[in-house]
């Protein structure tokens, strides 16, 4: 049985009961208090798999798991940015990012301001339902452009629906939120975040490739930042996958782990605990050498794959 640290906790703020619900942000000292998903929990299971566990969390296994044993595997690299680093956006952006960078950065953000209407916005905490449901349309739309632009398989269109649902209360509670780049009314730009503790995971961000010369990924993650600063935000999480954005932003690079669960007593377990764990060592070293990633695109064979499957879905009547 397979689960998603890291979604469990953005999505419903649970765990698996395997660790204690006192996490540790290593980083910060802060505390996370996290619930327990007890339907992803089942004793009969031979071995689960939990799945990108962030290594600056402090996440402790119960004592209560003894019947278990398990096995952590290295994953893929994360990227973040630690605010505590520095005192405001402005000594950020000065030190993060080199001279040339920076030069462009502006020029660029000038630019844009000069030739178009634009405004940014923040929605934490509310927003209108209708404005809701518009954005996620537009949302959609910008996604689906650029997964045709790039041939680069999509996996959140598919699950369109379900974020659809999942993000808007969670808005309203402040678990979420939704920036907006908007030239007159029209978005362009729009950012999905988690947040949890005081931590902002980055979960979905699209632009209009119409706008790409003024490099909009950049222009959003300044905004964002700016935002994280005046909302006594520590970190901001760029998850998985080593772009140019999140290299030329980020100031730590840490580690996701996998957990192979399997029963201390039972040789099947052990056996099949082992075989998982060699597959995820042997993907991760295929990444590590450039070959998953690098030669061989598995997005893009998924784009042509699973194209029809996309075609068909229509998420509001799914």
């Amino acid at each position: 049985m397979n689960s998603n640290f890291l979604d469990q906790l953005c999505f419903e703020n649970n765990i698996i009961p395997f660790y204690d619900n006192i996490l540790i942000n290593k980083l910060t000292n802060q505390k996370i208090t996290a619930s327990y998903n007890q339907s992803d929990y089942d004793n009969k299971i031979k071995v689960y798999t939990v799945a990108d566990i962030p290594d600056f969390l402090n996440v402790i296994l119960k004592e209560q798991s003894h019947d278990w044993e398990v096995k952590k595997v290295p994953q893929y690299k994360g990227y973040l940015i630690d605010f505590t680093k520095f005192s405001s956006a402005d000594e950020l952006f000065n030190k993060t990012l080199s001279k040339n960078p920076r030069k462009n950065f502006r020029s660029k953000k000038r630019k844009l301001e000069s030739e178009y209407d634009i405004s940014y916005h923040f929605y934490h905490g509310s927003i209108d339902k209708d404005y809701y449901d518009y954005l996620f349309d537009i949302c959609y739309e910008l996604m689906e452009n650029r997964f045709h632009e790039k041939k680069i398989y999509n996996r959140n269109l598919i699950q369109w629906k379900f974020y659809h649902e999942l993000f808007y209360p969670m808005i309203q509670q402040k678990n979420a939120s939704i920036f907006v780049i908007s030239d007159k009314e029209k978005p362009i730009t729009i950012t999905l975040n988690f947040h949890v503790s005081d931590i902002v995971f980055s979960h979905i961000q699209i632009y209009d490739v119409k706008y790409s010369k003024y490099s909009m990924g950049d222009i959003a993650i300044f905004k964002n930042i700016e935002w994280c600063y005046s909302n006594n935000v520590n970190l901001w999480d760029f998850s998985k996958g080593a772009t140019d954005n999140k290299l030329r932003w980020s100031n730590h690079i840490y580690q996701f782990d996998y957990h192979v669960f399997y029963k201390r007593k039972s040789l099947i377990s052990k056996v099949m605990a082992h075989i998982i764990a060699r597959k995820l060592i042997i993907k991760q070293f295929l990444r590590d050498h450039g070959i998953i990633g690098g030669v061989f695109q598995l997005d893009s064979l998924y784009y042509y794959t699973k194209m029809k499957k996309l075609k068909d879905y229509n998420w509001k009547n799914s």
